[in-house]
């Protein structure tokens, strides 16, 4: 096996796929990349059999084949070198000889006949979505996700069909839920139940829709399959029943105070730099025109501020943790959004004033 290939292209290429590589493998040969070399591409693949990734590049083959390399050690080797043109000879003795410019390496490979066999991405049946879109949703839900190992069906978000060919994005840990809906998909997709895709997958189907403008999405046989340009990835989705999250979303919840998104996020960051480390509790004092937000540690002492806001009604107190409340304005982009309460033991329920299609829903807490 003999390939030539420019340096520039194969570490963009193994920037990708090194992210998917785990550093603590069962099997020896999962923390290699596999190349394969015909028809004048190069195709790289990495997996730790719950995700997968596959890129095709333009390359010089003089003779196909394929090889298994040790990402860290590939990725190492490849960022050192100058942008030029890489030589791969694959030797008898599975030792490959890597050359470019001056520079010569000889380096230890595994035989690809013990590397996973992977999908064929070509022979699915793809429906194309709106990149940025589906980019929103996935930034507006995954903060959310719980990373408790022992609740493993909460550890991924949750995609739906909607009526109206809408789709809706869930995620929640318990203490907090996400959800937006967007009609994403050029036509309607057949998918008729909801699917849990993991945190991991979630992030690398994230990276993949940086810089397209569609992406291509399929379910299948308890896996995601997406392509874009010269990219696959599949994602093995979480196999558990999703909680039933609509019976924690409020209703009839009858305080409602508008307010602009960058004042309280100001104020909630000064003011949790006092709350305990680890609740990161503050108390909302909610009166006609204004907001206090207060916080308190025995060990650092105390912390107040005040906004103003649009809300007329009685008066009323209810606590947060901050950090909660933090995760999603960050994630929001308009200037102006509606904070809705009920009383001070039912959840809150944050969402821009203008766009209804995401909202977020928090749980109290005693402070």
């Amino acid at each position: 096996m003999k390939f030539n290939i420019q340096r520039e292209s194969l570490l963009n290429a193994l920037q990708k796929i090194s992210s998917v590589i785990e550093k603590k493998h069962t099997m020896e040969i999962l923390g290699n990349i596999l190349f394969e070399a015909k028809n004048d591409k190069l195709t790289l693949s990495g997996t730790d059999l719950e995700v997968g990734i596959q890129i095709s590049l333009d390359a010089q083959i003089t003779e196909p084949g394929r090889l298994t390399l040790s990402t860290r050690h590939i990725f190492d080797i490849t960022k050192e070198l100058p942008n030029q043109v890489m030589h791969f000879n694959l030797k008898p003795n599975h030792w490959v000889e890597i050359t470019c410019a001056k520079a010569r390496f000889n380096v230890v490979s595994i035989s690809a006949d013990g590397y996973p066999s992977l999908p064929l991405f070509d022979e699915k049946n793809y429906n194309y979505a709106n990149s940025e879109r589906l980019s929103e949703m996935i930034d507006k839900t995954e903060f959310a996700v719980s990373t408790d190992a022992t609740r493993y069906h909460l550890n991924g978000v949750y995609l739906e069909v909607l009526e109206n060919s809408l789709i809706r994005m869930t995620a929640t840990d318990g203490h907090r839920l996400s959800y937006i809906d967007y009609e994403v998909f050029t036509k309607p997709i057949d998918l008729k139940r909801g699917v849990v895709i993991p945190r991991k997958g979630l992030m690398e189907l994230h990276k993949m829709l940086q810089g397209t403008k569609n992406i291509g999405i399929s379910f299948e046989k308890g896996y995601l399959y997406a392509k874009a340009e010269n990219s696959f990835l599949f994602i093995r989705l979480i196999e558990a029943d999703y909680p039933d999250y609509r019976q924690v979303i409020p209703q009839s919840l009858d305080k409602v105070a508008k307010l602009k998104r960058e004042d309280l996020l100001g104020a909630l960051k000064r003011v949790s730099l006092m709350a305990h480390e680890k609740s990161k509790g503050v108390k909302l004092n909610i009166q006609d025109g204004l907001l206090s937000i207060a916080s308190s540690n025995p060990d650092m002492g105390e912390a107040r501020d005040e906004i103003n806001l649009d809300y007329h009604g009685e008066s009323f107190e209810i606590g947060f943790n901050a950090k909660y409340i933090l995760d999603c304005l960050e994630v929001m982009k308009d200037d102006e959004i509606e904070f809705n309460f009920k009383d001070k033991t039912k959840p809150g329920l944050i969402q821009a004033a203008a766009h209804k299609n995401h909202c977020y829903v928090i749980m109290p807490m005693r402070i």
